[in-house]
């Protein structure tokens, strides 16, 4: 009985997705709202699933920019769309956990006014530097020259309140080794200014640091998390590397707006499983660093739930202000 059961679910949501995409198609393309700069890692990403996704969903998609306050403006602003589906939100550990401790005023409320679809990946965060700039080939090197630097070293991040600021301040407080932050407008300019020898390190979503180390133009040090990622499989972590209880890793998902039909939100949760089964994408998104995830709508929702402890504590520990 359980098969015919399973058969007939099937059916039914294989029919829902054709009647939703066919009452679809002659209205405006979807919106992938990411509200971090176009060529960071967040960015990088979503065009990454994109384009399948949009092969998945039978209706175009496009990829919208809207930066600005660690992720929350674009938030915002994706969630003064109707809740019909059509506006599909980026939304990270950073937008959903961080952001409404570390900003005294968001304009919007994670629990109330989103509706968490499908994680697409864990992301490794990866520390790199210049090897132009510093003379160090190692973590143990490095911190050994931070503490006898006469000036605290400078470390770049995607802008206050990201994943890579809160690493950067993770990393010192473990080791009481001091660093000066510099936050920029997304990892992008962040990453610029390393590679130019601008700022001393960074540690930063491997999507936006790994190709310049395959590249031989930035030296990686250390990650914060193992990932089964074949690109990070022979990169220690820096919690192996002698600073202990250093663990730290970003994630992703798609959300869309609280409200949205409960049928629309599993369509799309479908079509995302799809795109992250296929074997290019994962190839792409692995040799990037980001671990493709799956979970229903109820259980990133359990997750983002779960998160939002965890980072909220990070952010009070760290004493982390947005001067």
């Amino acid at each position: 009985m359980k098969p015919a059961i399973f058969c007939l679910s099937a059916i039914i949501l294989t029919t829902s997705f054709a009647s939703y995409a066919t009452s679809l198609s002659d209205k405006k393309p979807y919106k992938l709202v990411v509200p971090f700069p176009a060529g960071g890692g967040a960015d990088i990403i979503a065009r990454t699933i994109s384009d399948e996704l949009a092969r998945n969903l039978g209706q175009k998609i496009i990829v919208e920019n809207r930066a600005g306050a660690g992720g929350s403006l674009g938030t915002e602003w994706a969630l003064r769309e109707k809740a019909d589906g059509r506006t599909l939100i980026y939304v990270t550990n950073g937008t959903l956990c961080v952001n409404p401790v570390l900003y005294p005023k968001i304009g919007y409320d994670v629990n109330q006014d989103i509706e968490p679809v499908s994680r697409l990946t864990d992301i490794a965060l990866v520390m790199a530097i210049n090897p132009q700039k510093l003379p160090v080939r190692n973590l143990g090197d490095f911190l050994a020259y931070a503490q006898k630097s006469a000036t605290a070293l400078t470390f770049s991040s995607a802008g206050n309140g990201t994943s890579s600021h809160l690493a950067g301040v993770l990393l010192s407080q473990l080791t009481n080794v001091p660093f000066e932050h510099i936050p920029y407008r997304g990892g992008a300019a962040s990453i610029t200014d390393v590679l130019a020898g601008r700022i001393d390190f960074t540690i930063d979503v491997a999507p936006n640091v790994w190709p310049h180390v395959q590249a031989g133009r930035l030296l990686a040090l250390g990650t914060g998390s193992k990932f089964n990622s074949n690109s990070l499989h022979s990169l220690k972590t820096i919690e192996e590397q002698g600073v202990k209880g250093y663990e730290l890793f970003a994630w992703d998902g798609i959300a869309v707006k609280k409200g949205t039909p409960e049928n629309v939100v599993k369509i799309i949760d479908a079509a995302i499983q799809k795109t992250l089964a296929n074997k290019e994408v994962r190839e792409r998104l692995l040799s990037r660093g980001a671990n493709p995830v799956h979970a229903t709508p109820e259980e990133f929702n359990t997750f983002v739930q779960s998160e939002q402890n965890k980072w909220r504590n990070i952010v009070k520990s760290s004493k982390t202000t947005l001067n």
